[in-house]
């Protein structure tokens, strides 16, 4: 249900598990055994959450930048800049970790290698990142994200 949030999480650096299809049991037995912030727009999966004391925040699951910046405000977050933008895999949630590009010459499109010179790895699954432009659309939402992070504090 929140797939696309998790995703973005993972990109902003923060170790972001998703699990799909996963009972909602399973999912607080993971969250407590593992101490994460178990994420959810379901009220009555909440309240689970809340019963038993975990970690937990409740999201509309309409708007995923308010939904980001709900998640981070409960937790006192005030910015993201500088967390680790592109550390994680968005699909695994593994570390990245420097590639050269000889390394990875064989798996990039041609025009990629010429373009490119950093390359990263995921330490998990082995895909293949490069700073392409979708960093310059990352770099403007995290801002878009730390500019309405700091609305609420400004307004206080």
């Amino acid at each position: 249900m929140l797939g696309s949030v998790a995703r973005k999480l993972r990109i902003f650096g923060f170790d972001t598990l998703y699990v799909a299809h996963v009972e909602d049991s399973e999912v607080l037995k993971i969250g407590i055994d593992q101490d994460r912030i178990i994420l959810t727009a379901d009220k009555e999966f909440f309240k689970r959450i809340v019963k038993v004391n975990a970690k937990g925040v409740l999201v509309g699951g309409s708007n995923e930048v308010e939904d980001i910046v709900h998640i981070l405000e409960k937790y006192g977050i005030t910015s993201i800049d500088g967390i680790g933008i592109c550390s994680r895999c968005s699909i695994c949630n593994g570390q990245l970790a420097e590639a050269s590009s000889k390394e990875v010459q064989t798996e990039l499109p041609e025009k990629v290698a010429l373009l490119h010179k950093e390359f990263f790895r995921c330490t998990d699954c082995d895909k293949v990142y490069w700073e392409g432009s979708h960093i310059k659309r990352i770099r403007e939402l995290a801002k878009r994200i730390d500019l309405d992070l700091g609305k609420d504090h400004k307004a206080n």
